[in-house]
């Protein structure tokens, strides 16, 4: 019996002193006001005006016009005098059907009418673009379509299923 009171109490200090760590930890951390996170957090503001999922059927097509899309909208608040840039993710889930080893799937990334990038969908999760921020909104669209000029007759009724994601850290001025 004496021992038991004995553990239980080494138990409970333990308890209480890991308690204290974190707590401390977290504070420190939320006071640093260096500790930049994705979305929206402090400085920076990241917004998924379509939502982030980029999924359906994808049929052979000439350009990303014939294919699926969706868009991110960030920038650094203007009364911030920070200065960061923001990466552009696309992980692909794993119900999607459509062969991803030939490069037929093909992604685009776009600011306005201009290309900021492309390339093949390799499966995964895969930076597409990184961008740096500013104080003015800027809006990036990322397309994924069939490539018509790889694609046969295997990928007929094939579907992609993915989602975007974009991560912002500060960067040093």
């Amino acid at each position: 019996m004496e021992k038991r009171k004995i553990y239980g109490a080494i138990i409970g200090v333990l308890a209480f002193v890991i308690c204290i760590v974190g707590i401390t930890y977290a504070w420190f951390t939320w006071n640093s006001g260096n500790t930049i996170l994705s979305g929206e957090s402090g400085c920076f503001t990241i917004e998924y005006t379509n939502g982030t999922a980029i999924s359906g059927n994808i049929s052979p097509s000439n350009d990303y016009t014939g294919g699926k899309s969706t868009t991110a909208t960030m920038n650094i608040d203007p009364s911030c005098t920070t200065e960061g840039e923001a990466t552009i993710n696309l992980t692909t889930n794993d119900t999607t059907t459509v062969e991803l080893t030939n490069g037929a799937v093909k992604y685009a990334v776009y600011n306005g009418d201009v290309l900021v990038n492309e390339g093949s969908v390799s499966g995964s999760t895969q930076a597409l673009a990184t961008v740096d921020l500013t104080k003015t909104a800027t809006t990036y669209t990322v397309y994924v379509w069939l490539d018509g000029q790889i694609a046969d007759n295997t990928y007929i009724g094939k579907a992609y299923s993915g989602y975007i994601s974009v991560t912002a850290v500060q960067t040093e001025s």
